[in-house]
């Protein structure tokens, strides 16, 4: 049986940088491939090889799969390891890669197409006897016969790709009105990520919950499960936190969802790692007879890394080693559970915003002592330094917790969290602090819309008002330094500030008789500081007897030159600046309903639209492609198009003005 002599990685991030470390581990030489975006990524410093495949989009790239053969042949790779996302479950890929008598790590590409195709998958499934979702999967895909398809089906119904993944390719639909929209978005988004646009159409279960199984398989027929995984915790149809086993689950229904998932692996000859998901009806609680398959991913999953902590297993190893031909490390009585393990995944999103991605540079990146926390750990391919791009999913690290019980394991995992600081770009901390401190997420009262039902809450990440203080604290201190500053030149008692905190302007007044006792004040709030020392990373004072700490970046934002503090608390991680007038009122501005403007970068599509269209308000007018997502970009109003200041297909940058309206004169 053929050894892998020579792996490349095709994948990039985080996972592209545990795979070449766990081969490293196992003594095979690596070969990593990069665009021309990630030349100083970690995962191209840690291989042993590193080849660029020029290009930013993932198509001319990590997708490019005669580009990624070529270098398998030119540099003596033997094996290919996709990790998750991009290639690894693209069937046509790992057909040519079986063609050209290379190693996949993974199943063979007949059962990768079987499972990649919902439709057929849920056919399989069906016939290996596990339930699935009342939903259409045939071959017809028609417009008017699938909006009919749903009618009958009964609203809402979940549009979904047929060679989906990953949340990608996936819509809601209400009702009637909103289905013909809901469709195309889908089908755009698939053809973009999947190059299949035809859906398939499930009923929609509102009060759900995501259980998966991990299962794994060996060439000489063994397959086991390695337990449950609890995914609920979800934006647009992607998880946030995920944990296992799954909470709230006995014996009974563990032992069934693990017996029939292996069942039916081996029902369809599987070999490698793969997850069988399952969404759960618990509009009258967790029943077993209401637990239907969803679909089936042939590869391996972000959120392995819960699964390895409590069953004490090293999940890349096996597949290599399964590769390579070997039996399973371990069989079903060898594999037992041990404790509880949470991980959350950190993205560069806007959550006030409907979590739209965020590009830009990462200032400050600092992580928790590992001494201190043995209990967590986390994995990135990201560094300070990168530019997040809009090219590649916004995912910047995982952050994994373990602990003798789920409890134990929120605990660890909030500490870490408590500690983590990340600057100059907007990420999800501070949604990830809050679902952890939440009261229904403590009591394991999940659903698959638990973010989306309580996201007023869940986004209410205002400072406290001493914090508000201590951040005026901080850019005061840093204004005195400048000897240049009128204020230090004048040297007066007291000093007005006008701050900027969360789109919020303060207005706050320092005075101080000695540079370490200082008093603020603002909204009728009075705070004295006492032994105040400051340096370029903390500030350590003392507020009504008690010592306050509190650590904070500051860069120079490169486009407005102005100052940006960001200030690291337990609670939140939020942004500080003096007010500009000017660009104060720029960016907040109101958009006028005569333009259409880019949220984004992002590449721009459209087709149906023209000089003098007439168009109403809430119409799609331009799709934004973007972190391998598609966005909406709908019309502000009635009216009638005046200008289109982009082409189909051009890329745009956050902010750019795509389109123009001018009022429609007969429009009552």
């Amino acid at each position: 049986m053929r050894k892998i002599k020579k792996l490349l990685v095709a994948n990039r991030g985080e996972i592209a940088c545990k795979i070449i470390k766990t081969a490293k581990k196992l003594n095979i030489p690596t070969l990593a491939i990069y665009s021309d975006e990630d030349i100083n990524s970690i995962h191209v410093s840690l291989a042993d090889e590193a080849i660029n495949i020029p290009g930013s989009n993932v198509s001319d790239t990590y997708m490019n799969s005669m580009a990624i053969i070529n270098i398998c042949k030119k540099y003596k790779a033997n094996a290919i390891h996709p990790g998750y996302g991009l290639l690894s479950e693209n069937a046509a890929f790992v057909e040519l890669v079986e063609k050209n008598n290379l190693i996949f790590v993974g199943p063979n590409s007949e059962i990768i197409r079987n499972m990649g195709q919902k439709d057929k998958a849920k056919s399989l499934m069906e016939n290996a006897g596990l339930p699935v979702v009342p939903g259409y999967h045939g071959a017809k895909q028609d417009k008017d016969f699938l909006k009919q398809t749903a009618s009958n089906i009964g609203y809402p119904v979940l549009i979904k790709a047929v060679a989906g993944g990953g949340g990608r390719g996936m819509r809601i639909a209400e009702d009637n009105k909103t289905f013909l929209s809901a469709l195309t978005e889908a089908s755009n988004e698939a053809k973009t990520n999947f190059q299949d646009k035809n859906c398939l159409i499930e009923k929609y279960i509102p009060l759900a919950r995501h259980i998966e199984i991990q299962i794994f398989a060996d060439k000489h027929g063994n397959v086991i499960h390695l337990f449950d995984r609890d995914c609920s915790l979800q934006r647009r149809q992607q998880k946030i936190i995920e944990e296992a086993p799954a909470p709230k689950i006995d014996d009974e229904i563990r032992s069934f969802l693990g017996d029939i998932s292996v069942k039916a692996a081996k029902a369809i000859q599987y070999e490698g790692a793969g997850t069988i998901e399952f969404i759960a009806d618990i509009k009258n609680g967790l029943d077993k007879n209401k637990i239907y398959f969803m679909e089936m991913n042939t590869r391996i999953q972000v959120e392995h890394p819960v699964t390895e902590a409590v069953t004490s297993t090293d999940l890349i190893t096996w597949q290599l080693q399964i590769a390579d031909g070997k039996k399973l490390p371990k069989l079903q009585d060898e594999v037992s559970l041990n404790g509880w393990s949470i991980e959350a995944r950190l993205y560069a999103e806007d959550v006030s915003k409907d979590f739209i991605p965020q590009t830009g540079f990462i200032n400050h990146f600092n992580l928790p002592n590992q001494l201190k926390h043995p209990n967590c750990f986390i994995e990135t391919g990201t560094k300070k330094g990168d530019y997040i791009t809009p090219y590649y999913d916004p995912m910047i690290a995982k952050i994994i917790s373990h602990g003798t019980n789920r409890n134990e394991s929120i605990r660890n995992l909030k500490r870490y969290l408590d500690e983590l600081e990340i600057a100059g770009i907007i990420t999800n901390l501070n949604l990830l602090k809050k679902l952890l401190n939440n009261k229904n997420f403590k009591e394991a009262n999940l659903d698959t819309k638990f973010v989306e039902n309580n996201i007023k809450k869940l986004t209410e990440d205002s400072p406290q008002t001493s914090h508000i203080a201590l951040a005026g604290l901080i850019i005061f201190k840093n204004l005195i330094k400048n000897e240049n500053n009128y204020w230090s030149m004048w040297r007066p008692s007291q000093y007005p500030i006008k701050l900027i905190i969360n789109n919020t302007i303060f207005s706050l007044n320092f005075i101080y008789s000695t540079l370490d006792n200082v008093e603020v004040h603002f909204n009728d709030l009075k705070f004295k500081f006492y032994s105040v020392k400051i340096d370029d990373s903390h500030i350590l004072t003392k507020l009504n007897g008690k010592d306050e700490k509190v650590t904070y970046n500051s860069f120079t934002e490169k486009n407005l030159g102005n100052q940006i503090f960001t200030i690291f608390t337990k609670e939140n991680t939020f942004e500080a600046q003096v007010f500009n007038s000017m660009i104060f009122e720029e960016n907040q501005k109101e958009v006028s309903q005569d333009n259409v403007l880019s949220p984004m970068h992002g590449v721009i599509k459209f087709k149906n639209i023209k000089k003098g269209l007439h168009v109403k308000k809430g119409e799609v007018l331009m799709l934004l492609e973007a972190m391998k997502m598609e966005y909406s970009l709908t019309c502000p109003r009635n009216g009638i198009i005046e200008e289109i200041h982009v082409k189909d297909g051009q890329q745009a940058g956050e902010g750019m003005e795509l389109l123009t309206l001018k009022k429609d004169l007969n429009d009552g």
